[in-house]
């Protein structure tokens, strides 16, 4: 492969990149991006005062939710303290737009202020760290607006680092654009620095400074250079500085670039040295000597220092989020990716180890570079370890172990990455792996905003009306909301299934309060629920106190039907509302609080034991009695039998019948009776299914005392009373249409 072809694939890679990010970009709601909203908060400040923001040291620990909630709010002064180039950078590029909305449109999910703060893991609900109005769109917003320019601009930066990490690999390997095609898309490709790219944050200039800085480094390593080249690289790591404090780790490796480049006297070492180090305070050092002189905080981190939970070690654990992070944790590292995915970034990162080791292997191709691309090869490696090693006490202070922060040296990594990997292709299927590969990181890009970010994200907002596929309900609560509709399952549901419930809320007057909703599953009996789901009315990305009058609101539910569920039962969806004082919303449209939809069919496909004492009679057209269990015990004080009847039906009855227990003395006189619907009324007999088997359970008092008592049962139609037919195994009606079961001496 030559390198025609190798740029012809860079520049494919790069508008991949481009589309991948906007696509990103679009999908992530504006402040969903990591500290988004605290760049933007600096932003608004330099470009209305025109100043530097003062350093502001935050009153609160983030060890509540409350105080997260009062953290992420909007602070002018902003809270969020760094060094100034890149938010000075995008004023400038958004001069035009003021971002007087910046304060009204920071509202943070509800949920921090009663804990229930979002989790890491692979669950689409509730990973929004802000909730978001109807004005945030592009047309109403200023910020909106200025967020997605510098987004944008972010993009662009992205695609400058890519092309570093594409440079340094030509510089050190010449004779293998394989090499430079490799470390260009383990970079554009990684899932992790696309969201990063698409988002408003200092770390995209840092990571363009950083790979330039190591660019001309390893080429001053090669090459040498006069005192200009020198001033330029400490130039170079002044903008770092003048970017993020993270860029510190760019002196040490400037002066060792210094020592390892070609042969010179040394006194020019150090006179090279020195212009470096004298360069680079001279264009970023003021910053820090401000703080001392202002704060007595050279580097100004007390301000993150002060408000963040640190770790109490760094262990396991830690790593695996580091890990994680790296290549696929989105929004604020919350949106996590299936396990098996991280499995396949792991291996990839290990072969790449491997590779490199293997290289390094006295007889392997490392030892056959010139000496200038092996200082080159080591220096890339020192770089990623300094930035590694530092990683370890900031996540131990901040409580933020992100691999993200990793991406200063990610041209390093992605270099050394790719020259491990391409150790592999001395075999064809390690050349058909790297080509699998590709394709597998491309798919998996283009699969992230759709499969983890948009269902994490998207608007609750229905502009289109309900689908067709929505039934309608009439249900108005006090508040002006109405349940206008919903979305649920149309089969039979079984213990253990997820039963997805979405529901379509209008709002006819603006809400005044942030309301909830509950959602159960029950039988007949509102009291008996089984399942039960709540959480803010419009959820944590539009709760109800952001609605404007005319709203339509989609919103999901998901519950879990228990496997102990009692089944077969029809039960119900009941949806209610629940005020900010806790108590529950009445109906305007009737004298309750709830909303009864449904019902459904649960049905169980266990076995069902056989009856101890088995028959065979038809009751009508549809139902069989298969067999009784009957037990005597006391019931309330009194002597009570209990009877088990083991109904099945042949085919669906037609109607609802009635269950009778009736007790004879030895004259054949009623002298007790339990009359009822099967199951309590919960399973009507016109919601069998042929073929199902039915255990009913009824209670009958006894009450009489000695004689013998004739037990007898049968179904009729409560609305005519009339009984239904019975006939027993030759075919024959039974008197009375009654079914003798037992006789009982006492």
């Amino acid at each position: 492969m030559d390198w025609k072809r190798a740029c012809w694939f860079l520049l494919l890679l790069l508008a991949l990149f481009v589309g991948l990010g906007v696509t990103y970009g679009l999908v992530t709601p504006c402040f969903e991006s990591p500290d988004e909203s605290a760049h933007l908060a600096v932003v608004r400040y330099i470009a209305r005062h025109r100043r530097l923001p003062p350093r502001v040291v935050p009153s609160h620990w983030r060890s509540t939710g409350a105080d997260v909630a009062w953290y992420l709010a909007y602070h002018d002064p902003p809270l969020y303290y760094t060094p100034p180039l890149y938010h000075t950078l995008a004023g400038l590029l958004v001069f035009w737009e003021d971002m007087d909305d910046l304060p009204y449109l920071l509202v943070p999910n509800p949920g921090w202020e009663v804990g229930w703060a979002p989790q890491a893991d692979s669950n689409p609900w509730n990973k929004n760290v802000y909730a978001h109005r109807a004005e945030e769109s592009f047309v109403q917003s200023s910020t909106v607006r200025a967020t997605y320019v510098l987004r944008l601009f972010s993009l662009g930066l992205g695609g400058v680092t890519i092309l570093c990490a594409y440079l340094i690999a030509r510089t050190l390997w010449p004779e293998q654009p394989l090499v430079a095609m490799l470390a260009a898309a383990l970079v554009a490709l990684n899932p992790q620095f696309v969201a990063i790219s698409a988002g408003v944050t200092n770390d995209n200039l840092l990571n363009v400074f950083c790979g330039f800085f190591l660019l001309k480094a390893i080429r001053f390593i090669r090459e040498g250079s006069s005192w200009i080249g020198w001033a330029g690289l400490g130039s170079l790591a002044g903008l770092g500085l003048l970017t993020k404090q993270s860029a510190l780790l760019l002196l040490p490796l400037g002066v060792l670039a210094v020592v390892w480049q070609p042969r010179q006297a040394w006194y020019r070492a150090v006179a090279d040295g020195a212009i470096f180090l004298a360069a680079a305070l001279a264009v970023g050092g003021w910053w820090y000597a401000r703080n001392s002189l202002l704060y007595g905080d050279p580097l100004g981190l007390m301000p993150h220092f002060a408000h963040q939970v640190p770790l109490t070690h760094f262990g396991l654990q830690e790593f695996s989020k580091v890990a994680r992070s790296y290549w696929a944790a989105f929004g604020w590292a919350l949106i996590q990716v299936e396990p098996w995915v991280y499995g396949v970034f792991c291996s990839v990162s290990l072969l790449a180890v491997l590779g490199v080791v293997t290289a390094g292997r006295p007889s392997g191709p490392f030892r056959s570079l010139p000496v200038s691309a092996r200082r080159g090869v080591i220096f890339l490696g020192i770089a990623f370890i300094l930035n590694a090693v530092s990683l370890v006490p900031w996540a131990l202070m901040t409580g933020a172990p992100y691999g993200r922060l990793l991406f200063a040296t990610i041209a390093a990594a992605a270099v050394l990455g790719a020259w491990g990997l391409s150790q592999w292709t001395r075999w064809r299927w390690g050349r058909w792996g790297l080509v699998a590969l590709g394709g597998l990181l491309v798919l998996f890009d283009v699969l992230v905003p759709w499969r983890y970010l948009w269902p994490a994200f998207a608007s609750p907002r229905v502009r289109t009306g309900m689908p067709k596929t929505a039934r309608q309900v009439e249900a108005i609560f006090d508040g002006g909301l109405q349940l206008v509709g919903y979305d649920a399952p149309t089969g039979d549901l079984a213990p253990g299934a997820e039963v997805r419930l979405v529901l379509y809320w209008r709002a006819w007057a603006t809400p005044d309060q942030r309301y909830r909703v509950w959602v159960q599953v029950g039988s007949l009996d509102p009291t008996r629920k089984v399942a039960e789901v709540g959480g803010w009315l419009g959820g944590s990305l539009y709760p109800s106190d952001l609605w404007r009058a005319g709203d339509l609101v989609r919103q999901e539910h998901r519950l879990i039907l228990p496997e102990w569920t009692p089944a077969p039962r029809l039960y119900w969806i009941r949806v209610g509302l629940v005020d900010e004082a806790d108590r529950r919303v009445a109906r305007m449209d009737s004298s309750g609080d709830a909303v009864a939809l449904g019902p459904w069919r649960v049905v169980d496909s266990g076995s069902v034991p056989p009856p101890s004492h088995p028959v065979n009679y038809q009751l009508g057209p549809a139902i069989r009695l298969l067999g009784y269990d009957i037990e005597q015990r006391r019931e309330g004080g009194e002597e009570a039998l209990e009877l088990m009847l083991y109904w099945q039906a042949d085919e669906t009855p037609e109607a609802d019948y009635t269950v009778f227990i009736h007790l004879l003395d030895g004259e054949g006189q009623l002298v007790g009776q339990a009359d009822g619907p099967p199951l309590g009324g919960e399973y009507p007999t016109s919601w069998w299914l042929p073929g199902q088997v039915v255990l009913d359970q009824h209670i009958v008092r006894l009450g009489v005392e000695g004689g013998s008592l004739q037990v007898q049962t049968g179904l009729y139609d409560l609305s005519t009373l009339l009984r239904l037919p019975v006939y027993d195994a030759e075919g024959q009606r039974l008197p009375d249409d009654a079914i003798p079961l037992v006789r009982l001496e006492r």
